[in-house]
């Protein structure tokens, strides 16, 4: 003590330190009261659930998603369907919720505001004004805008393009038939897709299925600079490096989409204009912007475009992109994964595809270019792929509790508060629950979703492209991408996951490769291999090693 008399700054620091650990203390205590009398898993006064998540840590692998972890409490602990878990200070509080109608209630009845982490989430992907994070009058506009490119009626115009792309993929799968070779069907599937959105949503070609691209690879980098959630290891959570290679790969991300925004603004032809079913978001958006001036293009364009309208306008179609094509393609890939592992489905679905195209694989592609309505006479196809969005959600919604705002607990029937929560419809939850789909929950049947079969589907369920006005503006395109993949490869080829060979592509130089952790101990969840990772979104582990041989009847 003394010591500290005479050392004026150590007698400071000592404070310092004193006076926070006694705050976090305070603030401990408080937090953890908060959890007294609310439903969950067992709550310990200091560590709250912290102990509960570090044992799944343990047991489960590494790099599994987080959004399987609710489920694994409810499968512990018989929960309620809400409940809540506090990991304070590690990660948020949270309201999880497994109850379709109260999931409905705030997402679409009484809808609370986004949660400001999938800003900070997303902002490095689509940067800090989009559609997914938006909220108001603001959200409302740019939805509007986007709306029409996004119809059912207009995605029908874009198929001929979907075709093209797919039919590119298909010679892909084959030249890897042909090579007997091991190769990361993610990586492929997600060139494919890009190229597919990147036509229909700016009319821009990537070709990144053919050639090397600049913008797909500054994505991927970016992807592969997110926060590692799955890590303890503090450099990977709070890498020093991280902003700023995120601020330099945004910064060639914005001028790769301003200079395509900005070409097609300087080009934009009021003599010959396109008919509006013809018209991707790209014109849709500078349509408004030419509305809203009140000037025709070409006086607008004699001025600089507002520069507060281009920001939004470039966030937003980097959203877009890489929403429409990062979900879409880990469908694709646990689509064949699943059919792969179920003959009697995978027998099924070809039988569809024959009987509406023909007993020729390669005469499909024709035929749905010249009358894409046909693809609508794909129930099974539909119930398939409804069935892998089941099994494997790309993602879920969060939002933010409010003071006020309270959920009443459907079994004990008390008002549950929201405030200081976050609030999590959780559809992994949702989409595997026992009590709401069956015994044979885990289990991969498409006839669930048959139209016989319908009443059988609890009401706000599924819910992989959520429900309400916030849903996801991309999910007709989804739906419409995979429905022609499959068409277009399932009859040609057999595509198999082949985690059993992942050896052969280590340090293959994909974003996968960079990061070689979780390859020990259990590998398997829910007695799958192909189990869902977070990057990004939810993705099949390890870019889901696959071969793939030409099939014959």
């Amino acid at each position: 003590m003394d010591a500290l008399k005479t050392h004026p700054t150590a007698t400071a620091i000592v404070v310092l330190i004193a006076s926070y650990i006694g705050s976090f203390v305070v603030r401990l205590i408080q937090h953890r009261k908060k959890f007294k009398n609310l439903p969950g898993p067992p709550h310990h006064p200091i560590w709250g659930h912290l102990l509960v998540m570090g044992r799944y840590r343990q047991t489960k692998p590494i790099r599994v998603h987080p959004h399987t972890f609710p489920n694994f409490l409810n499968e512990d602990y018989k929960l309620p369907p809400i409940f809540y878990v506090d990991p304070w200070p590690v990660d948020n509080p949270m309201m999880v919720i497994h109850d379709p109608e109260i999931a409905h209630e705030v997402s679409a009845i009484r809808p609370l505001p986004k949660h400001p982490l999938l800003s900070k989430f997303l902002t490095p992907l689509g940067g800090p004004e989009n559609l997914v994070t938006m909220e108001g009058p603001l959200w409302k506009k740019w939805r509007a805008i986007f709306n029409p490119g996004f119809s059912a009626a207009h995605l029908m115009t874009q198929v001929p393009v979907m075709v093209d792309c797919a039919l590119e993929f298909a010679e892909i799968l084959d030249g890897y038939a042909m090579r007997n070779e091991v190769f990361r069907l993610e990586e492929a599937a997600t060139k494919l897709t890009i190229d597919i959105i990147g036509k229909v949503i700016i009319d821009h070609s990537f070709n990144s299925q053919s050639t090397h691209n600049d913008f797909v690879e500054l994505l991927r980098k970016q992807i592969s600079w997110l926060p590692s959630t799955e890590s303890l290891n503090p450099f990977h959570i709070w890498n020093p490096v991280r902003p700023i290679v995120q601020r330099i790969n945004t910064y060639r991300l914005n001028k790769y989409i301003g200079q395509i925004f900005d070409s097609r603004f300087s080009s934009h032809d009021t003599a010959t204009p396109k008919p509006r079913k013809q018209k991707t978001s790209i014109d849709l958006a500078l349509e408004t912007y030419f509305s809203e001036t009140g000037q025709t293009p070409d006086e607008a364009r004699a001025l600089t475009m507002d520069a507060t309208f281009r920001r939004y306008a470039i966030d937003n179609f980097k959203m877009l992109l890489f929403a429409g094509h990062d979900t879409t393609s880990s469908t694709v890939c646990y689509a064949y994964h699943l059919l792969s592992k179920s003959p009697a489905a995978l027998a099924a679905i070809r039988a569809e595809h024959a009987a509406v195209f023909g007993p020729d694989p390669t005469a499909a592609a024709a035929l749905i270019k010249a009358s894409p309505h046909l693809l609508n006479r794909l129930d099974y196809t539909l119930a398939v792929v409804r069935e892998t969005l089941r099994l494997f959600p790309p993602a879920s919604s969060i939002r933010t509790g409010l003071p006020g705002y309270f959920v009443r607990d459907p079994v004990s029937g008390a008002q549950l508060p929201t405030d200081g929560f976050m609030v999590w419809p959780h559809t992994m939850g949702m989409q595997r629950s026992p009590a709401l789909w069956g015994p044979d929950v885990h289990a991969f049947r498409p006839e669930r979703f048959l139209a016989e079969n319908a009443g059988a589907v609890p009401p706000n369920a599924f819910r992989p492209f959520e429900k309400g006005p916030r849903n996801c503006i991309g999910q007709e395109l989804a739906l419409l991408e995979v429905k022609i993949i499959l068409v277009l490869t399932i009859r040609r080829y057999d595509v198999r996951a082949a985690y059993a060979e992942l050896d052969k592509l280590k340090g293959d130089g994909s974003m996968w490769a960079q990061d070689e952790r979780g390859r020990k101990g259990v590998q398997e969840v829910w007695g799958e291999e192909a189990y869902q990772v977070l990057l990004a979104s939810a993705k099949p582990r390890e870019g889901m090693p696959a071969r793939v041989k030409r099939w014959e009847d």
